[in-house]
């Protein structure tokens, strides 16, 4: 079987999970998937940008390419936050406190897809993972 992990902040109450993005829970399944991307979104830190930036846009709404959004509550959400990948074996509990955190990974989905556009990197969202009731 071996060791499960979900991406977890302990200061917001928050965690992300694999099998909700269609992903593996494995060390190296985070390690080696696009899955494990979704980080540089949630951690990101600036107030200016540049190119290849995340601005808060989406795709396909206007002719000449993506509009302006309002400023998306996933970039940057976890920045200077206690964020880490949590092990179901671990001693501190954490992995058993889960469902009184918030699961916002359809939220991540969403932005991610939005934000990278490349068929290749796209997460797909699960809502029948069991994880959904922990919203």
């Amino acid at each position: 079987m071996g060791q499960y992990f979900k991406a977890v902040n302990l200061d917001k109450h928050e965690f992300v999970c694999p099998w909700c993005m269609g992903g593996g829970a494995k060390l190296w399944e985070w390690a080696a998937n696009t899955q494990g991307s979704i980080f540089t979104l949630l951690l990101r830190k600036s107030d200016e940008g540049g190119g290849g930036d995340f601005y808060g846009y989406h795709k396909g709404c206007a002719e000449g390419g993506p509009i302006p959004c309002p400023v998306s509550p996933i970039a940057g959400r976890w920045a200077g936050d206690r964020v880490c990948l949590i092990g179901d074996y671990d001693s501190s509990k954490i992995w058993e406190r889960l469902p009184e955190f918030r699961n916002i990974t359809k939220e991540v989905v969403e932005t991610w897809n939005d934000f990278i556009g490349l068929p290749d990197c796209q997460l797909t969202f699960r809502p029948d993972c069991g994880c959904r009731t922990n919203t």
